[in-house]
């Protein structure tokens, strides 16, 4: 990233950031210090080591992931995906524009979406492909930056990552299929109607808008990786450590006793107090959750399904809040309002109602995997 025009250091190199690692080191201490054993023959010094030896672990498999997911982005690996795309665009006979902006979503939605807008606005592509377009523009973003969160997820939570991020994604692409299904049906029903229909030449020109991103050599793609993943693992341990280590306290202290009698029984058992905390954590990023449901579950304080349920609800509980925050202004920055609304709306609609479907799936599965009881 770029301020008036110098690169923003690293973490390391920002006094702030050097006295919250200090901080967050000696909080972290005096929590490991002073939790609540499960294990009374134990001395403090081997459950210190014990902690500091999982932590490491945690940290490496997080930051291989996290190494794997910038090389991915940085060498342009996830380009694939726009190609993929464009074949469907001309599938759905959308305007050569649209397929053109699909490269560039990738990179930035916002410069993708001043594509389709300006060709709108010229009258080179009609409402209908403005919409499909920003639809698809929408997933292709998304995407794009959960292929680079995805790894480090998953180095820390393994196969509850992974499900995540794979009933996440097959869900939007489905229905962005759909979205793709409706604007073809739009344009065989206007020209049967003899009405015609804008900017239908195929796709030729795609290759060049996917040749205007070309990928880092391996050196400085190696290179931006690895800064990378040392500033996620170095905030990790100015708020990961401290938070997990807190979370684990309070609810060994019986902090949050009061979840089990503010609900009903069948609630608090399939939402506990350990996966509301998991909930809470996600509000800051999926990383650092992922991170905190790692180390609980190392303590035997929660299970792989309900880290799974605990990501799900926590998705679908903030998308709302990414939306009014971050999505519909720049929307409505971009758009037309009402295709503005229609793509934000319409999206944010379809990821909830597929997340709450992959929530349903997962509660369904509790009494197969031996958790109903």
């Amino acid at each position: 990233m770029k301020r008036g025009g110098q690169k923003k250091l690293p973490p390391w190199r920002r006094p702030l950031w050097i006295a919250w690692l200090a901080a967050a080191l000696l909080v972290s201490l005096w929590l490991a210090l002073n939790m609540p054993q499960q294990y009374a023959s134990r001395s403090p010094e081997a459950l210190l080591w014990m902690r500091v030896r999982a932590f490491a672990g945690l940290f490496g498999m997080v930051g291989l992931g996290a190494f794997l997911g910038n090389l991915a982005e940085a060498r342009r690996w996830h380009m694939a995906l726009a190609r993929c795309m464009g074949g469907l665009a001309r599938a759905a006979r959308l305007p050569e524009t649209v397929g053109l902006a699909m490269p560039a979503a990738l990179l930035s939605n916002a410069a993708a979406n001043g594509m389709l807008v300006s060709s709108h606005k010229a009258g080179d592509i009609d409402r209908s492909a403005l919409i499909a377009g920003g639809m698809a523009n929408s997933y292709l973003a998304y995407a794009s930056h959960s292929i680079r969160v995805m790894y480090p997820v998953i180095g820390a939570v393994g196969l509850p990552g992974a499900l995540y991020f794979g009933g996440q994604l097959t869900g939007g692409f489905l229905v962005i299929l759909a979205v793709l299904f409706w604007n073809r049906r739009t344009v065989d029903k206007r020209e049967r109607r003899g009405e015609g229909r804008l900017a239908t030449d195929p796709l030729s020109g795609s290759s060049a808008g996917a040749a205007a991103h070309v990928p880092l050599a391996w050196g400085d793609a190696a290179r931006r990786a690895l800064s990378r993943a040392a500033a996620l693992l170095f905030r990790m341990a100015c708020i990961t450590v401290p938070l997990a280590l807190g979370a684990e306290w309070l609810l060994k202290t019986g902090a949050f006793d009061f979840w089990e009698e503010l609900v009903p029984e069948r609630v608090s058992h399939i939402f506990p107090a350990e996966l509301m905390s998991i909930v809470a954590a996600q509000m800051g990023g999926l990383v650092q959750s992922a991170s905190l449901a790692a180390h609980l579950r190392g303590e035997g304080l929660i299970d792989d399904t309900r880290i799974l349920l605990a990501m799900l609800t926590a998705s679908a509980v903030g998308n709302p809040f990414r939306m009014l925050r971050r999505n519909l202004p720049s929307a409505l920055g971009l758009f037309p309002p009402s295709a503005a609304l229609t793509i934000v709306l319409g999206m944010q609609a379809a990821r909830f109602v597929t997340t709450l479907a992959l929530i349903a799936l997962v509660i369904l599965f509790m009494p197969m995997a031996g958790l109903s009881s």
